[in-house]
């Protein structure tokens, strides 16, 4: 892909460009496909001439991804775990949890972008031992699939494991419904030894940067913004 990328600190008269309520509000902004306009609240950081010949949707992923670099100084929110605990019911251990997706708003610009987000919670289950180390039981992992289409404006969230989808009118509670596990199937009662040895289960979720568009991974393993995790939590296995 050819990029013919020359700044330009023009004010916008001088530029022949109408003003945007986007430079306003802080967003990247196209003119006619050439024209691109970076800008934070209130500021103008400057006016770029590109020619996508081919690859424009390429191009404007690199664009918008060195505009998401700008802003990795900036405070960003992080994924929490608040609560965890299992119970058993016929003869299956269920899993019940309260997570919090606290999204960047570099994430959250991305996403209405186009730039679909993978979440992964990572379930592991340990036998504790006393005199080695805790034995590993089995490890799941849940991936979703978070999207945002503009022209419906509903988020689309996508159970990878299973297919399944669910649409919501808002982030809000898209993120509430990502964040409530509920009588989540971890083991089956007869696979393990519960009378006689002790288990515990860890838990923890993370936005998942290799599924992010090739031309966004380096920007997004160089930025805060993007490495979203949250701490282990462990929580007992019982009945």
């Amino acid at each position: 892909m050819r990029v013919f990328l020359r700044k330009k600190f023009l004010l916008l008269r001088e530029a022949k460009i109408p003003p945007s309520p986007a430079l306003q509000k802080g967003r990247v902004s196209f003119f006619k496909n050439r024209w691109l306009s970076l800008s934070k609240p209130g500021k103008l950081r400057g006016i770029y001439f590109f020619q996508f010949p081919k690859t424009r949707r390429l191009g404007k992923i690199i664009i918008i991804g060195l505009y998401l670099l700008l802003l990795s100084s900036e405070t960003f929110a992080q994924f929490s775990i608040e609560h965890a605990q299992t119970h058993l019911v016929d003869n299956v251990y269920l899993l019940n949890a309260n997570l919090n997706y606290g999204l960047t708003d570099v994430a959250i610009e991305a996403m209405q972008n186009g730039v679909p987000l993978t979440l992964v919670l990572t379930i592991k289950l340990e036998q504790i031992r006393q005199y080695f180390w805790d034995k590993e039981i089995t490890t799941l992992k849940q991936r979703y699939e978070l999207q945002y289409y503009a022209l419906r404006r509903q988020y689309v969230l996508k159970y990878l494991n299973t297919g399944i989808q669910e649409i919501f009118s808002s982030l809000h509670d898209a993120l509430t419904r990502l964040g409530s596990l509920t009588e989540f199937p971890l083991i089956d009662q007869y696979l393990i030894k519960y009378n006689t040895v002790n288990y515990r289960v860890y838990l923890q979720t993370h936005l998942d940067i290799e599924s992010l568009p090739v031309p966004l991974r380096p920007i997004a393993y160089l930025s805060s913004q993007w490495r979203l995790s949250s701490n282990w939590y462990l929580c007992p296995l019982q009945p």
